[in-house]
């Protein structure tokens, strides 16, 4: 993160309900903490709101309040606050509130915290699930966006870096992240109208058409769940080229990848084609009932 500031200096400026105890991560224009609010412990983020690049000449106490990263956090908390799947981060103690560090802006608010290992962090270990871990991550991963579909939303970020597996039964694998969702009929939050937002090697293949914004649907979810499924079996992205972003999106566009049987073949066979269907370039290819989706991922439970 650009501009990140000191920790102490992030301590200073919050109410005296909030402890912050270390960094947790950080992203762009957001970062971390572990820390505690009304003495329960919960993720503190804090995010930056730059200067408007459009007026650099306005004193900064005098630059209007709205921005890109204020609008998406807002849509984001905004869209938290409505979800109301068990396997989506909630929101913390803390609403969000401005404040100034070193004549920069900055937006504070608090999440659960999440207990567990990211999905990725679990991959790296060369951890390969079995066919009931897998179910159970889709059926979580699905139910999300059942909820989000109700909201006329899109996830748009769904990888291994944003899926938490915790130890509660409850609530097995918890998705975080709603920064860019994509509100269908919203207003266009991205100041360049040919950027595309996302995560390259996770991006759905309709992402990368000139009109995806008047197209979209919940079925660019769907792909993106199968890509991780497909990912956390195998521990392979299959159409990721590091440091090659170019092929890497032609992959995306025109290559198939080998049917996840092929990669393991110790699991079921129907759940491997399930996986592979999620992933099809096409979204009509995709399965389209998520109720009957769902049954057909709880019966490997």
């Amino acid at each position: 993160m650009q501009n990140k500031p000191d920790l102490d200096k992030v301590r200073a400026v919050l109410p005296g309900n909030v402890t912050l105890h270390h960094e947790l991560g950080e992203g762009g224009f957001k970062v971390a903490y572990r820390g505690e609010v009304n003495g329960i412990i919960e993720a503190v983020k804090i995010v930056h709101i730059p200067v408007d690049p459009a007026d650099p000449t306005i004193e900064e106490e005098n630059r209007p309040a709205e921005g890109e990263n204020r609008r998406r956090l807002r849509r984001e908390l905004d869209l938290l606050g409505q979800c109301k799947s068990a396997f989506i981060v909630k929101l913390g103690q803390l609403e969000s509130m401005d404040c100034m560090i070193d004549r920069e802006q900055f937006v504070c608010y608090s999440e659960e915290l999440v207990e567990g290992q990211s999905l990725r962090q679990i991959i790296e270990t060369g951890h390969r699930p079995s066919d009931k871990e897998l179910a159970s991550l889709g059926m979580c991963l699905i139910s999300v966006v059942v909820e989000l579909e109700k909201l006329e939303t899109i996830h748009r970020d769904i990888k291994p870096e944003n899926v938490i597996k915790t130890c509660d039964p409850r609530r097995p694998f918890i998705l975080l992240d709603l920064g860019i969702a994509f509100v269908v009929g919203g207003t266009n939050l991205t100041r360049d109208a040919l950027l595309i937002p996302g995560t390259r090697p996770y991006l759905a293949p309709e992402m990368l058409n000139f009109d995806f914004r008047r197209t979209l649907d919940y079925r660019a979810d769907l792909y993106t769940i199968g890509l991780t499924l497909y990912e956390y079996a195998s521990g392979i992205n299959p159409f990721s080229v590091p440091g090659d972003p170019q092929t890497t999106l032609f992959h995306i566009k025109y290559s198939n990848p080998q049917p996840l049987s092929g990669l393991r073949p110790d699991l079921d066979r129907n759940f491997c084609e399930i996986v592979d269907q999620l992933m099809r370039k096409l979204p009509a290819l995709r399965p389209a009932n998520l109720t009957l989706l769902i049954k057909r991922m709880e019966a490997y439970k």
